[in-house]
């Protein structure tokens, strides 16, 4: 047996330190209602990008918390970000990816202006190179970068550079962030310190329901593909129980839960006025000149769509697996 292949020896009080370490302070999830309410009520922490919204014209009053506000990463503008962070005033917020040392500078003035309004909420830096890290202090929170980024972590760092260090895991599979927080919290030979996972998020889900899939610990599952009354809500939702109980078995997922009570809100169905064609959704009849029309629903993917009869509403409706963002009250039914 090799060397390499003998486990570390660990005390005690080490182990703690790493359980302590790798359990998060919360999970986030990034997207637009009905699955931003889904995903608070389950615990998670919601948000959004700077150039988006929780989408939620429909509601009357929809107290729904951004709790952590990501920028436009494809379009940086940091004045731009901090007047959208004052707005929302979220309780993690990530400032924008610094690709040199000036850039990270920039970025902790910035965090240091915000913090004195804003103490409790966590500031998150993204170092996009090596020497970028050391110029991000301390009490700041580390980007890790390990979805979609231009450059992942693993290109140009070692899990050495960011022990010690809060960090945040930037996107990436449960599967891939959970690589990530063992290389980053595992023991070493020379007793680097774990590094302090403060946070994680990712906001894959969405694309593998469009397709009937759940997320799973194993993988993608289709099995309820063909199933009756399977929306993309219902999948979505299904993914963020699963993806909880995942974290829940590595210990990572909160300790303290965020909410425990369903979000209140106010729910405004939708009016023929939302129309934005005459086409009836499932025949493209002209919705205006039927005998009794239009019904319109609002559906949980964010379509408004309007039909001629209820026949229309509701073979269309079937046939796509559609489910309304808020039950019946997402229908109009003329008079």
């Amino acid at each position: 047996m090799s060397r390499s292949a003998h486990p570390i020896p660990i005390s005690a009080d080490s182990a703690a330190e790493i359980r302590a370490a790798r359990q998060a302070d919360y999970v986030a999830f990034l997207h637009r209602v009905p699955f931003a309410i889904d995903a608070l009520n389950l615990g998670y922490l919601p948000g959004f990008r700077e150039d988006c919204t929780y989408q939620q014209g429909q509601y009357e009053t929809l107290e729904l918390p951004v709790g952590m506000l990501d920028n436009d990463f494809r379009n940086p503008d940091l004045e731009r970000y901090i007047e959208c962070f004052r707005e929302y005033e979220p309780r993690v917020g990530v400032l924008g990816d610094a690709y040199s040392v000036d850039e990270a500078c920039e970025y902790v003035r910035a965090a240091r202006d915000l913090q004195a309004s804003y103490p409790e909420s966590e500031l998150v830096i993204v170092p996009k190179c090596r020497e970028a890290i050391d110029a991000i202090p301390e009490d700041l929170v580390l980007g890790y970068p390990r979805g979609y980024s231009d450059q992942l972590a693993h290109e140009f760092s070692d899990p050495a550079d960011w022990r010690g260090r809060r960090v945040h895991i930037l996107g990436g599979s449960p599967r891939k962030q959970v690589t990530a927080i063992e290389q980053l919290t595992r023991p070493t030979l020379s007793g680097d310190p774990p590094a302090n996972i403060v946070g994680l998020d990712w906001n894959g889900l969405h694309r593998g329901a469009q397709f009937g899939e759940f997320w799973s610990a194993d993988g993608w599952d289709d099995s309820g593909r063909d199933a009756d009354h399977v929306t993309v809500r219902k999948l979505v939702r299904h993914s963020l129980g699963r993806i909880k109980a995942f974290w829940q078995a590595q210990g990572i997922w909160p300790e303290t839960q965020l909410h425990v009570e369903d979000v209140d809100l106010e729910y405004e169905g939708p009016t023929p006025s939302d129309l934005s064609s005459a086409a009836c959704a499932a025949c493209e009849a002209n919705v205006w000149t039927t005998n009794r029309g239009p019904f319109v629903a609002e559906y949980d993917t964010g379509r408004v769509c309007g039909y001629c009869s209820y026949d229309c509403y509701f073979e269309h409706r079937t046939q796509n697996r559609l489910e309304e963002i808020v039950d019946e009250r997402s229908v109009f039914m003329p008079a």
